[in-house]
């Protein structure tokens, strides 16, 4: 297994796309569906311009980051009895494509446009149906990714990842699965503010900071500092 702190400070993608697919296999994840769901991302991303040469942050060294340390967590929490078998495959996706935004005008993604793609894809749509994997869960997770996470922002797309859980047949009448889902979401949120540099080395958690500042559009005062 490679050492987790020199896996994301290489910001190497095919080491990274590589222990993904590990971490998915160690989990019962062996299906052919799985590695190309996560070969489809890969393509997407190079292809649209948001490959590792991409100025930004939001490239896809860091949905493949995300997804590592997302997945690497989780396994954890299951070995603890919180999450299970069946939550893996959803944070995979959600995960792959909590950024995906090609025609964004500015680094910051947009979480709507990347639940959008995802629900609208003809390609991915029948690698979902092959893993048995429901696109209104995914949708839900990835709302939960925004950012800020705060006032009027965070009531309004806790009501759009209601009503995707309503529309669920996993969720619909389950309100401990909601709950559930839910708190996956949140976790999600956790592994997209962290697995870019908070578990590298300081000159790339310094890196990661100043491309992060940009996305979001900081004053260059503070980015220079």
């Amino acid at each position: 297994m490679i050492d987790p702190l020199l896996l994301l400070q290489s910001q190497n993608p095919v080491a990274l796309r590589d222990e993904i697919q590990r971490i998915l296999v160690t989990n019962g994840l062996d299906r052919t569906c799985y590695s190309e769901i996560l070969d489809y991302t890969v393509e997407l991303f190079e292809s649209n311009g948001l490959g590792v040469d991409y100025y930004g942050y939001h490239n896809i060294i860091h949905e493949l980051e995300v997804t590592y340390v997302a997945l690497l967590g989780a396994q954890w929490e299951s070995l603890h009895g919180k999450f299970v078998k069946e939550d893996f495959p959803y944070l995979f996706v959600a995960a792959l494509f909590h950024d995906y935004d090609p025609k964004k005008t500015a680094d910051k993604p947009h979480e709507e446009d990347a639940v959008k793609f995802v629900l609208t894809d003809k390609k991915l749509h029948s690698l979902l149906r092959d893993a048995g994997i429901d696109e209104n869960l995914i949708a839900a997770l990835i709302l939960r990714t925004t950012y800020p996470w705060t006032d009027q922002i965070s009531l309004t797309v806790e009501k759009n990842i209601d009503e995707y859980l309503s529309r669920s047949n996993i969720t619909n009448y389950d309100d401990s699965k909601k709950e559930h889902f839910r708190n996956l979401g949140w976790f999600l949120s956790v592994a997209d503010r962290i697995g870019g540099y908070a578990l590298g080395d300081f000159a790339k958690a310094i890196e990661m900071a100043q491309k992060n500042a940009h996305a979001l559009a900081w004053h260059p005062y503070y980015i220079v500092r």
